[in-house]
């Protein structure tokens, strides 16, 4: 085969393999409006079962995090701030710890990390690692008020700026 046929067939792989790679890249990164997250069952701060399904209505973002994960903790003051930025009954952030520790224990850290206006959630049970698709922590799960999956946010992001806020801030009624 001639020098510039395998050129040619070298080019068209390399299209095709990127092509690939965005389509795969969108696919993790962007949800399409129909996409739930499986139902899970974790507890607030009473020790109470809580699903998603108690925030319909609202646009939620669902943020997973633990204590020994630096990048969740960083990102934790900005968290709280977006959660004060928003409105309450149309906005809520659903932090859920995946801490294997307790209740009492997660509301400590998070009041000592200057994120004493966010709920305590906690998945004691650990089934959003077993039945949700996310590559590790923190992830972020934007929801609309019908609980469908908007986009997923991978690692630690300034929540309460620009354009976080604004994205956000758009969906809100």
């Amino acid at each position: 085969m001639p020098v510039k046929r395998h050129f040619q067939l070298l080019v068209l792989a390399l299209i095709a393999l990127a092509s690939y790679g965005v389509l795969e890249y969108t696919r993790h990164n962007q949800a399409t409006k129909a996409e739930h997250l499986p139902e899970i069952s974790f507890y607030d701060k009473l020790e109470r079962p809580v699903t998603l399904e108690n925030f319909k209505g609202t646009v939620v973002l669902v943020n997973l995090w633990a204590t020994w994960c630096p990048p969740c903790v960083a990102e934790l003051p900005s968290l709280n701030r977006l959660q004060e930025k928003l409105p309450e009954g149309k906005f809520r952030v659903v932090a859920i710890s995946l801490d294997k520790s307790s209740l009492k224990e997660i509301q400590g850290f998070l009041n000592a990390k200057g994120a004493k206006g966010l709920e305590v959630y906690w998945d004691k049970d650990r089934q959003a690692p077993l039945k949700w698709k996310y590559e590790g922590l923190p992830t972020s799960f934007l929801l609309d008020q019908a609980g469908a999956v908007i986009k997923r946010y991978d690692g630690p992001y300034e929540w309460d700026k620009e354009p976080l806020l604004k994205e956000i801030g758009a969906m809100l009624p």
